[in-house]
């Protein structure tokens, strides 16, 4: 009976849930109060209260404020209710936070402030720039709350405990610029470490169609995974890295990427299972557990050089990786051909080593063998005055013996002189960062009224100089954007220079079907080609601009951490190709062909292509439309960041010496230790054996 009365005299589920929610809305209100206290003693840009409470009454309303909150927390105890748990991580709520910040941002470019009046030029390029910085520091910021790949910098140094002198002044740096809030310098810090960890040494496998490339990396990997044969592989480098167990991981330009069975590797590389690439398919990394593998060693499997030798050297160049080595596969029972020797030049030209390998070495005599290892020297000494060794090599059985000791003679001295070399670069690396931290620390130290009138107006520039090169690189996104765009609507103009081509070949009586069949596909190649090298010479002439701009700042800031000239164009690498696949069509020329007029001719033939082939054409368009804007994309995004690395650390250098103020006894006393602490820490450059 007593129970029942209570019930009755109870609150129902409804009053509960208005009740709790009431208490949360009046926590909430108390919250914000304290933000307001906080605010009004708070360095905010942009103030909005005036600090009109003294510390005494503070105190008082902190009391009364608390004393609410106790009160809330007993009214719910009272009722009998549970009270509400957290259910919103603080990170997920500052992540939406900068969500809305980078829309702000992103709504200060020209495009959507035209809406308040046309917007000049100029004008045009600062409101770019603006938007662009305030969007790296957001970017920056959400990388480090979403804990993207490398920001936990202080964990990452305790996994490279003990590689190193190094380590050490780095971790001291680390300190430092956690202490100071130097985050400008944390993308510079992030980026040496990458360099520390990447142990890799790319080779690059070059060959003919039926050279035996798929088959002697099967036969270096032990392992029978590549697809073997003549049928033509599509124009997608595989990446071949070391994993615990056998896995192919694949990247697509229209959705995510995708971990698959080894099993299914042909269905992404062989152009029978995915012609033209209508896959999409813009990266592709097989995993296996081989031993040669396992000291970072990676292999890259490379399209046919008859696919890559239609293309410019411009474009040939792009498919090359962040390759080490070049290996050109020649097959020991044929000649040296135009195509090996074009590679080989383009190679040299990009500063890559290469080796020749004699495959096949086990079909032909050992006197034939050292015949031909000759020949295939002296050919390359007289056409390219260049000296390279060539090896004899064979993926049978018999011949592993000749691969084990290409490995051990050439690869492994490559791999430990390349590690070397990477030392050298990190530790030059950290000089220019030790030096940039030294230097932000001093100039703390300066008092008001000590900068040169001359000196501020440099510095003013830099910060104009930094803002417009971040304008041109959300103006080339833009332009980007238009052009692969562009790119899909090229089937009728680059099958009308087909056709022109067709007809050229008529009028000099060459009708042979293969022949034709070459023109027509290096025709749309080159009208195909000539839109998408334009797209990489606008990135690369950027890439130049952003360094000029960065070398620039430096040496008007004194700052030792400066761009070396090809930081930025380096990364113009992996440059998807167009691939038309392997259209089948016969075309012969009209009876009449000779009473017709050249324009007659052109159109007859543009009809006939567009029949045969144009749905294809347009497929395959289509396709690399998607593959060029994703390169695009993700290209301009690694600048923007590499960019930003250098251009915050100098824009906050500019900012904290034009902005120099007095320091505390106690702060200058501080900044004197960390200085003390670095100041003779200098990294010895490691030396070749």
């Amino acid at each position: 009976m007593w129970r029942m009365a209570e019930r009755e005299n109870s609150l129902n589920s409804n009053h509960e849930r208005r009740l709790s929610v009431t208490c949360r809305y009046i926590d909430k209100l108390l919250a914000d109060m304290e933000n307001t206290l906080n605010a009004s003693s708070s360095k905010v840009a942009f103030p909005q209260y005036i600090a009109d409470i003294s510390p005494a009454q503070r105190r008082v309303i902190e009391d009364y404020v608390t004393r609410i909150r106790s009160q809330l927390v007993r009214v719910l105890d009272g009722q009998g209710m549970e009270r509400p748990q957290p259910d919103i991580p603080v990170s997920r709520s500052l992540h939406s936070t900068l969500t809305f910040i980078d829309i702000a941002a992103e709504e200060l470019k020209p495009e959507y402030m035209r809406g308040y009046g046309e917007v000049p030029g100029t004008a045009a390029l600062e409101l770019n720039g603006i938007a662009g910085e305030l969007q790296g520091l957001v970017r920056q910021l959400d990388r480090y709350l979403t804990r993207e790949s490398g920001q936990n910098l202080q964990q990452r140094l305790e996994h490279l405990e003990g590689s190193g002198d190094e380590i050490v002044l780095l971790r001291k740096l680390e300190s430092i610029i956690a202490n100071n809030g130097l985050v400008e310098f944390r993308s510079t810090l992030s980026m040496i470490l990458d360099r520390l960890e990447d142990d890799s040494f790319e080779i690059a496998i070059f060959g003919r169609v039926s050279s035996g490339k798929s088959s002697l990396l099967n036969a270096i990997l032990e392992a029978n995974i590549l697809p073997v044969g003549v049928t033509p592989i599509t124009a997608i480098p595989t990446r071949i890295t070391y994993h615990e167990s056998p896995v192919v991981n694949v990247w697509f330009a229209n959705r995510a990427a995708e971990r698959f069975e080894i099993e299914r590797l042909p269905e992404f590389v062989a152009e029978q299972q995915n012609p033209g690439n209508e896959k999409h398919v813009t990266k592709i990394l097989v995993g296996l557990p081989s031993p040669r593998l396992k000291d970072g060693i990676v292999f890259v499997d490379t399209p046919g050089l008859g696919s890559l030798a239609i293309r410019g050297a411009a474009e040939t160049l792009a498919y090359l990786p962040r390759c080490d080595l070049g290996v050109v596969l020649i097959d020991a029972g044929s000649m040296l051909t135009r195509d090996d020797l074009q590679t080989i030049q383009i190679l040299y030209e990009a500063a890559i080593p290469a080796i020749i390998l004699l495959s096949k070495a086990d079909l032909v005599s050992p006197a034939d063998q050292a015949r031909t290892i000759d020949y295939v020297k002296q050919h390359i000494k007289s056409d390219l005055n260049s000296d390279l060794p060539v090896h004899p090599v064979s993926a049978m059985p018999e011949g592993r013996g000749l691969l084990t000791q290409w490995m051990t003679d050439d690869i492994a001295p490559l791999y430990a002189e390349r590690q070397v070399l990477k030392l050298r670069s990190v530790r030059r690396k950290i000089g220019g960062l030790r030096q940039s931290v030294e230097f932000a620390l001093r100039s703390r130290l300066h008092r008001k009224g000590q900068i040169p009138p001359k000196k501020v107006e440099q510095l003013r520039d830099v910060e104009k100089e930094l803002r417009q090169a971040s304008g041109k690189i959300e103006e080339m996104k833009k332009i980007a954007r238009k052009l692969t765009d562009d790119i899909e609507r090229l089937s009728v103009p680059a099958i009308r220079n087909a056709a022109a081509s067709l007809v050229q070949r008529w009028n000099a009586k060459d009708d042979g079907t293969k022949s034709l069949k070459e023109a027509v596909l290096d025709s749309i190649n080159g009208t195909v080609r000539k839109k998408a090298e334009a797209l990489r010479a606008l990135i690369d002439r950027l890439c130049h601009e952003l360094s000029g701009s960065l070398q620039t700042s430096a040496q008007i800031l004194e700052m030792a951490d400066a761009p070396p000239d090809q930081e930025f164009s380096s990364m113009l690498r992996d440059m998807p190709s167009f691939e038309p696949g392997d259209p089948s069509f016969r075309l012969r020329r009209p009876l009449a062909f000779f009473l017709m007029g050249q324009r007659v001719s052109e159109y007859i033939a543009a009809n006939r292509l567009t029949n045969s082939m144009g749905r294809q054409i347009s497929r395959c368009l289509s396709a690399y439309r998607v593959l060029l804007s994703d390169w695009a994309g993700n290209i301009l995004t690694q600048i923007q960041r590499r960019f930003d690395a250098y251009a915050n650390s100098y824009r906050a250098q500019a900012e904290r010496t034009l902005g120099s103020r007095d320091v505390a006894p106690e702060q200058e006393k501080a900044i004197l230790r960390d200085l003390h602490a670095i100041e003779h820490d200098r990294i010895e450059q490691p030396v070749a054996s």
